[in-house]
């Protein structure tokens, strides 16, 4: 099985909420004694299927012990497509050397705190069988609660009479791919709270996911397939503070929900959300 080179964004958008608990990015948000961007950093480059990391932020990032660990930091632009294509530039230059033939750009976030190197194996395992040109995950919102996840105020996408929500990791085998989307991948994320117009965009409304697969097939001239990951740590990220509130109780003190009366493990986080003044 192929190794992957990684790109973990750091940093860029939606960060100002930190400043309520002394930082200015999400990356340096401290769980279970270590910041955030350094557990993800260490549960990837324990993968077997894991080469080179990339990591795309600003110059503070390299105060970070993990980042030894990490090949390149790149710096950040003004945007998440700014911040992509730095990245995957990087890549195709000083990794690829401009390489036709290579084994493409797996994309991850900061704040996938809730992964772990068995999931990423897995994760990477089923990619590598399908081995396709675009890889998107999902995950069920059955499986986040069945995995002892909230699932109240997230965004779902309706497909075949279930819900999904978007997962952290992504993989783009070639750059041109990438560039043909780059005005899709605006819009769409711009739908990102309202997935449902994410459908209506793709002409998809009425179709499974292998079905909207064929048609960014066929839109893409690519091989694009949607994965339905089984882990619920897959759709879950720290976004804003009740999400940073939950990662610290279940990651800094390995207490898992559904162990749990949730009612319970929720009042503790809208409790200390409020000590903090913050509004939810």
């Amino acid at each position: 099985m192929k190794k992957y080179n990684l790109i973990i964004l750091a940093g860029g958008e939606n960060e100002e909420w930190c400043n309520q608990y002394g930082y200015n990015r999400k990356a340096f948000l401290p769980l279970d004694g270590e910041p955030m961007l350094g557990r993800v950093i260490h549960a990837y480059r324990k993968s077997k299927y894991i080469d080179k990391i990339v990591v795309v932020g600003s110059a503070e990032l390299d105060q970070l012990s993990a980042m030894k660990y990490v090949h390149k930091r790149v710096g950040e632009g003004k945007s998440f497509i700014q911040n992509l294509v730095r990245a995957i530039i990087y890549v195709k230059s000083s990794i690829y050397k401009f390489r036709n033939r290579h084994n493409g750009y797996l994309i991850s976030f900061c704040d996938a705190a809730y992964l772990n190197t068995k999931i990423i194996d897995a994760t990477l395992e089923e990619l590598d069988r399908h081995d396709p040109d675009l890889g998107i995950h999902y995950v069920e919102k059955q499986t986040l609660s069945n995995g002892g996840f909230p699932v109240e105020n997230r965004s779902y996408m309706p497909v075949a009479g279930k819900q999904y929500t978007g997962s952290n990791i992504y993989y783009v085998r070639y750059f041109r791919v990438l560039v043909k989307v780059l005005k899709d991948i605006v819009t769409l994320r711009s739908y990102r709270k309202n997935p449902r117009l994410i459908l209506k965009h793709l002409g998809c409304e009425d179709k499974d996911f292998d079905g909207i697969s064929e048609v960014l097939s066929r839109k893409l001239k690519n091989r694009t397939k949607i994965i339905v990951s089984p882990f619920a740590e897959m759709g879950v990220d720290v976004d804003k503070p009740i999400d940073y509130e939950l990662a610290k109780i279940e990651l800094e003190q390995d207490v898992k929900l559904k162990s749990r009366d949730r009612d319970e493990v929720l009042n503790e986080i809208y409790d200390e959300l409020n000590r903090l003044g913050i509004k939810v």
